[in-house]
């Protein structure tokens, strides 16, 4: 098995995998201060094969660029304004799902039983985080995470104007917003849920102390750059025998850009304007072919490494 996964870590291309579900431990988090608003994101599960896709705006829905892994399966992404989320995993909290409210729309495939199919409607509905939450309870529950009737996840939005929110359930069932407070700079989360800390793979959490406590350093615009956040971003990224930070990105959403870095490999960089990239029609992209030979050997000799050290 091992040396299956190594080979596929080499290949330039992304082949159609399945992977066994094991809970992520994804780093999020957002600041604003004087005009600048960054977003930034840790993807860490196991699975390498990365996409991302582009989506221009129709019928009614903003321009959106997703990313994730394989068959559609979405985690985080970006709309044309500025509007922009991904999630934490948590272990499951059951949903009161409020017959009373509109039925979720009807969403083409192949998001209708996605489990962030409600994100991912939102991304494509709404321009800020105030339109998000209202969105948010706007309609039944049961498309919150694939028709389960769970939520196995919180997820972390914000705009382009630095308002930020985490929607997660509260032990009751009910969906809770943690709204980022006005005059407060940065807003993080990782696994543990912001309003009930025992709904948790990890609490008390390394990754996001360590978040906060760099975060707290941002004192003026000078101090929020996209390099403290990929500094951020490399000081939490985690290794393992069978989770990876598999991609890593950080969003300025103001200036609609995106900034994309390949298997915790902070030395290459890939630069996406979102409205340019939208102008150029819909596309699917594997996340490994955006980037060069040298930075996807190094990520797979790096786990390589790794795994012969844990056998």
């Amino acid at each position: 098995m091992v040396l299956f996964i190594l080979l596929i870590l080499n290949q330039r291309k992304c082949p159609d995998l399945s992977f066994k579900s094991v809970p992520g431990s994804c780093t999020i988090f957002s600041a604003s201060i004087g005009g600048k608003v960054l977003f930034g994101n840790n993807e860490d599960y196991r699975n390498p094969n990365t996409y991302c896709w582009i989506e221009p705006a129709n019928e009614g829905n903003y321009g959106c660029i997703f990313l994730g892994f394989e068959n559609n399966s979405i985690q985080g992404g970006m709309n044309e304004k500025g509007l922009c989320f991904d999630a934490n995993s948590l272990p499951d909290v059951k949903l009161n799902p409020h017959a009373e409210l509109l039925p979720p729309p009807s969403s083409a495939p192949p998001y209708e039983k996605h489990w962030f199919w409600a994100p991912i409607f939102i991304l494509k509905k709404a321009a800020t985080v105030e339109e998000a939450m209202n969105i948010a309870v706007q309609y039944r529950r049961e498309n919150w995470d694939g028709n389960s009737g769970f939520l196995s996840y919180q997820v972390n939005i914000a705009d382009e104007k630095g308002d930020a929110v985490i929607i997660s359930a509260d032990k009751t069932g009910e969906l809770v917003f943690t709204r980022k407070g006005q005059g407060e700079k940065y807003l993080v989360s990782t696994n543990f849920n912001k309003t009930n800390p025992k709904n948790a793979w990890s609490y008390p959490c390394w990754r996001y102390k360590k978040a906060v406590e760099m975060l707290k350093k941002i004192k003026d615009k000078n101090d929020l750059s996209v390099d403290f956040f990929k500094s951020i971003l490399d000081s939490v990224h985690v290794e393992g025998r069978n989770t990876n930070t598999l991609y890593s990105n950080v969003f300025d959403l103001k200036n609609r850009i995106m900034y994309l870095y390949y298997w915790h490999q902070y030395d290459e960089v890939i630069v996406m304007n979102v409205n340019e990239e939208l102008a150029k029609g819909g596309k699917t992209i594997c996340i490994k072919k955006m980037f060069s030979n040298d930075t996807v050997d190094r990520a797979s000799k790096e786990y390589q490494r790794y795994r012969s050290k844990n056998n």
